[in-house]
């Protein structure tokens, strides 16, 4: 179990703890913030894939309804304006509940005030929390509890048109976004274990006085919900909320548990002897699960249901966060699939706006596929080659053709279209290049065939013919139809020529592969040793760009996403080699060099990067800033699994290897491949892969005895 904990109360702490002690269920995100934070404090909210905005667009956070504040002797007992005695907020990974703990104290009074919320994993529209409060004197207090409309915003006030129900119990408020002009409706219903008459009927956020008895505990049941994109909405979630309140909190809690223990049956990665690492990996688990896409409209956002920054699909969610779910997850994998598939359309627009055929997708993709970033270059074609690469494996390793006929034969292809249209042919005619391309590493652009974006184009081509192999075999006739409809034999050809005559990077007489034309004859090529950019832009009088050094190591990344291609002396040569150059390199490349030292057997040196990647404080700006990164806590479970525990893929098989550092005893977690599941267990230099169909899930004997020998 992962409990993670924060003490006292820093204003300056509280975006980041918002996004790090965040609850959701893919459908909606509530912050990690306190049940009296108002707009102030960063309260959210969050609805996936319900975007609005004028020039940019942003998720849309909803009204929140389980605000409750106490004033007693006229002080807000809020940490915002008024220092508690002891404040202590945490989050269990192993049920997805938040809790917080704060004491109060002023003259001889001392009011304690508890909570716990959860949302509900299997109605997605729905969340709860437990409200209590108790004093040790006898006193009078005035409780503020109800849907607070004073909402946090990054650039625009999303709503309009209020409409507001309410009656002893219950309080609904029906909007429409502003711009998009899309239903979303509030609900909240309470249980009180006190009476108490509301002085404010005519306000969404109720007013009652209280006379407290000394130690008498008060309790606020909330059963809250947000539904969107229904003109009925207000009807839906009355009866949802009224079937959940008849259930009552404590039932609802207890289905919470069972949703959690039989989620993480399959989607556990088990640590042992590493409380650390232990704790870092569950919370990269649970949040992968907490975010995941409900519907084909969405997809996993870079940033989750953290808030508004960032929140569009990243282009790397295909790399980092969808292979968690292919293993563990097939039904919100192919989410995630068809969220592209669906955004087609848009990355046809935008490539043919930026003079080009075919599709091309964006950086940060919003409703539809629509593109996100406003100031996104039109030089970064490895996106399209980073998706493919994902699609192939949900494809090949779920054997699941029908996304093929549901669009993907013409995504697959379209994407491909584009590498036909971008290429361009050598001088000698021999071979195809690409050219004037922004690759992964920041420090150098505007360079020729970089060899992470041509070793990905080349990829994404073989699944692109692979992929129309395995429709063809499904329904010929079908796949006659698309090709007709859409002119594709010509393309098909295309494709093949394309492939037969791209230029990739291959080893040179050192086993060393450059990372783009021209790259060894950058200044400074010999310098191996120092790190420091200031060093390099001050003394050396030369900005980085005309170095060798890189920020991020595409060769690295290449090498570790195709590591069955290259012989062990090229993943271990070039690995001496560019990390002695790469400086600052952000969160994908860090994981990448993680999975790759684990190829050449440094895994004590991957175990150190993966620490410093993982750590779970607020400051990791890796991992907290601005939001929660998806990706990168994706890139953490491709870490222990395809890095410590060594996880190959053939087709519908798979091996491990030991990776681990020493400091990890221990690692086992399954995976699914079609209809059965692999049980993996890494020990001290040995590596297991046991086979069950997935109605067996069983765990023998010889497993019980050694987990219960571990936990001794």
């Amino acid at each position: 179990m992962a409990l993670l904990e924060h003490k006292g109360y820093r204003r300056n702490e509280q975006i980041a703890l918002g996004s790090k002690f965040l609850i959701s269920n893919g459908y909606l995100g509530y912050r990690g913030t306190l049940d009296e934070a108002d707009s102030s404090s960063f309260v959210a909210v969050n609805l996936n894939g319900l975007f609005d905005g004028n020039v940019d667009l942003e998720t849309v956070n909803a009204y929140n309804p389980l605000y409750v504040m106490i004033k007693a002797d006229g002080i807000n007992l809020n940490p915002e304006s008024f220092r508690p005695k002891a404040h202590v907020i945490s989050l269990d990974t192993d049920n997805g509940v938040f809790r917080r703990k704060t004491e109060f104290k002023y003259g001889d009074v001392e009011l304690i005030v508890k909570s716990e919320r959860f949302i509900d994993q299997n109605r997605k529209n729905l969340f709860y929390s437990r409200y209590m409060f108790k004093s040790n004197k006898a006193i009078e207090i005035e409780l503020y509890s109800g849907i607070d409309t004073f909402i946090w915003n990054i650039n625009d006030i999303h709503f309009k048109e209020d409409n507001m129900e309410k009656d002893k119990n219950s309080i609904f408020i029906h909007s429409k976004t502003k711009n998009s002009n899309i239903d979303v409706c509030v609900g909240l219903m309470e249980d009180r274990n006190f009476d108490a008459k509301d002085e404010h009927k005519g306000e969404s956020v109720g007013k009652f006085t209280l006379s407290l008895e000394e130690e008498e505990v008060y309790i606020v049941y909330k059963y809250a919900g947000v539904i969107h994109s229904e003109s009925d909405g207000v009807k839906l979630l009355k009866d949802q909320l009224k079937e959940a309140k008849e259930l009552g909190f404590d039932k609802l809690y207890k289905e919470n548990e069972a949703f959690w223990e039989k989620v993480y049956d399959i989607s556990r990665v088990n640590i042992y002897s590493n409380t650390v690492v232990k704790n870092q990996i569950d919370y990269a688990v649970y949040q992968l699960i907490s975010n995941r896409p409900y519907s084909d409209e969405v997809s996993i956002p870079h940033t989750g249901l953290s808030g508004q920054f960032n929140s569009g699909v990243s282009w790397d969610a295909e790399i980092m966060a969808l292979p968690f779910f292919i293993n563990t997850d097939t039904i919100s994998a192919r989410h995630m699939v068809m969220y592209r598939i669906k955004g087609l359309k848009e990355a046809m627009l935008l490539a043919e706006e930026r003079g080009f055929q075919g599709a091309m997708y964006p950086e940060l993709s919003g409703p539809s596929g629509v593109e996100l970033n406003r100031m996104s270059r039109g030089d970064i074609i490895h996106i399209n080659a980073s998706i493919i690469y994902g699609i192939y494996q949900y494809i090949e390793r779920t054997a699941d053709y029908s996304v093929l006929f549901e669009g993907g034969l013409e995504m697959l292809l379209e994407s491909a279209r584009f590498y036909v249209s971008f290429s361009t042919l050598s001088d000698n005619g021999k071979h195809y290049d690409f050219l004037k391309v922004q690759g992964l590493d920041e420090a150098h652009g505007h360079i020729d065939n970089e060899a992470y974006t041509n070793q990905m184009i080349k990829n994404a081509l073989d699944a692109v013919i692979k992929c129309v192999a395995f429709a063809k075999s499904t329904d010929k006739n079908e796949v006659k139809k698309i090709f007709d409809e859409n002119n594709y034999d010509k393309l098909i050809d295309e494709i093949r020529e394309l492939r037969r005559r791209l230029y990739t990077k291959k080893e040179l007489i050192d086993y060393r592969i450059e990372a783009f034309d021209g790259y060894l004859n950058l200044e400074d090529k010999e310098i191996s040793t120092l790190k420091k950019i200031a060093f390099i832009e001050t003394t050396k009088k030369m900005h980085m760009r005309i170095t060798s050094y890189v920020q991020s190591a595409n060769v690295l990344v290449m090498l570790a996403l195709f590591n069955q291609e290259y012989s062990a002396i090229i993943h271990s040569k070039n690995y001496d080699y560019y990390m002695r150059r790469t400086v600052n390199p952000n969160y994908f490349a860090r994981i990448m060099y993680i999975i790759e030292a684990c190829e050449v057997n440094l895994a004590d040196d991957a175990y150190e990067m993966f620490l410093n990647v993982a750590d779970l404080s607020i400051e990791n700006i890796h991992l907290f800033n601005k939001g929660l990164n998806m990706s990168l806590l994706g890139g953490l479970y491709l870490a222990a699994v395809y890095g410590f525990a060594g996880v190959k893929h053939y087709t519908y098989l798979v091996s491990a290897d030991y990776n681990s550092p020493m400091k990890i005893r221990r690692i086992e977690f399954k995976l699914r491949v079609i209809d059965n599941i692999a049980h993996i267990k890494i020990k001290r230099n040995s590596a297991i892969v046991n086979w069950r169909e997935t109605a067996d899930d069983s765990v023998d004997d010889e497993q019980v005895v050694e987990t219960a020998e571990d936990e001794e």
